[in-house]
């Protein structure tokens, strides 16, 4: 399906600004971007993976993205790059106008008088700004919103509809925060009693978002106990995340759907963590760490690498561990199997 725009550009101009090569007419036109089996006359599309080469050559595309060894290939023009997903990436971002808006504040928002709200920015129908809310330039709120008092959000943000942010959040410039997000709940800190009754621990610190951050529907991101939670710059959050209170998530790590991350955890930089990881409180994850879909995390990694495993169905937590300690020790058991095995096939060759 091709995502359409008002906008159109030639090849000369995206070559100029993404620091590409043209293959063919540099005056080409592109106005939308499209998949290589849709695209029409006016399309960009992107050939980034072999098994697509029957469509490559076949495309009607206006201009192809494409590595060198593949221009040959190509029917048409092409602009000519050594990570076509990526430079797809950031071209179809200028063609993309679901957030484009029309700056003012509408007759059914709600914005108290201490609230700082530039010209330039949108408030949709039944947003709630309470005391002291400072917006930056070009922020947009949806519909339905509400953001509590003395919550900044930075320059350039896009906070979707229905989206709750507690007081004192702090957001970075160029955030987008999708529909039903709540930003700076109370995380769930308890203290047991002795006649079993739970004491709940209030809740004081902030959430603290850097700039470029992504997250997605429905995602949950609890206040500090006493410091801050903190997500760091480029951090991409999908849909139906949990982060618990004081967890700090490092610049540019990504966590995929479904997954929960218990309170007072350290995820570090340039992380990549798979859809329903399930990750214990408390734990240091070092930068550059890969983690598997459906892994559990119950201590810390101290090493970069890909981490997967969550082999054991639900049972009494020693026999897990013990479980745990012996299924380590497999490869080392199954070697010493072998050696027997050869020494008793010498033994009977004697």
């Amino acid at each position: 399906m091709r995502i359409l725009s008002d906008t159109a550009f030639t090849l000369e101009h995206l070559a100029s600004k993404y620091d590409c090569k043209i293959q063919g007419d540099p005056s080409t036109v592109v106005s939308n971007v499209a998949t290589l089996s849709n695209a029409s006359n006016d399309s960009l599309t992107f050939f980034a993976n072999s098994k697509y080469k029957s469509e490559l050559k076949e495309t009607n595309a206006a201009a192809v993205v494409l590595r060198e060894h593949d221009v040959e290939f190509c029917p048409t023009a092409s602009l000519v790059t050594t990570d076509p997903y990526l430079l797809f990436a950031r071209i179809a971002s200028d063609f993309d106008t679901s957030k484009q808006f029309q700056p003012g504040i509408h007759s059914a928002a709600v914005i108290d008088s201490s609230c700082d709200v530039p010209s330039t920015c949108g408030i949709g129908a039944g947003v709630v700004l309470a005391m002291n809310v400072e917006l930056g330039e070009h922020v947009f709120v949806g519909a339905n919103s509400v953001v509590e008092k003395d919550t900044k959000i930075g320059a350039s943000s896009w906070i979707s509809s229905g989206v709750i942010i507690h007081e004192g959040t702090e957001i970075g410039s160029r955030a987008i925060i999708h529909p039903g997000v709540v930003i700076g709940a109370d995380g769930f800190g308890f203290s047991e009693a002795k006649d079993s009754a739970w004491v709940k621990i209030p809740q004081m610190g902030r959430v603290i978002i850097g700039d470029d951050v992504e997250v997605g529907a429905n995602t949950t991101i609890d206040r500090g106990t006493l410091s801050d939670t903190v997500i760091g710059n480029g951090v991409k959050l999908d849909n139906l995340v949990q982060i618990g209170h004081n967890v700090i998530v490092g610049d540019h790590t990504a966590i995929v759907a479904q997954t929960g991350v218990a309170g007072s955890t350290a995820i570090g930089k340039r992380c990549r963590i798979g859809g329903q990881v399930g990750i214990a409180g408390h734990l240091k994850i070092i930068d550059d760490t890969t983690i598997a879909a459906r892994t559990t995390v119950i201590k810390d990694i101290k090493d970069p690498g890909v981490y997967a495993g969550n082999l054991f169905s639900h049972q009494k937590a020693s026999e897990w561990q013990k479980n745990a300690a012996s299924f380590k020790k497999l490869n080392k058991l199954q070697k010493l199997v072998s050696l027997i095995n050869k020494k008793v096939g010498e033994d009977n060759d004697s």
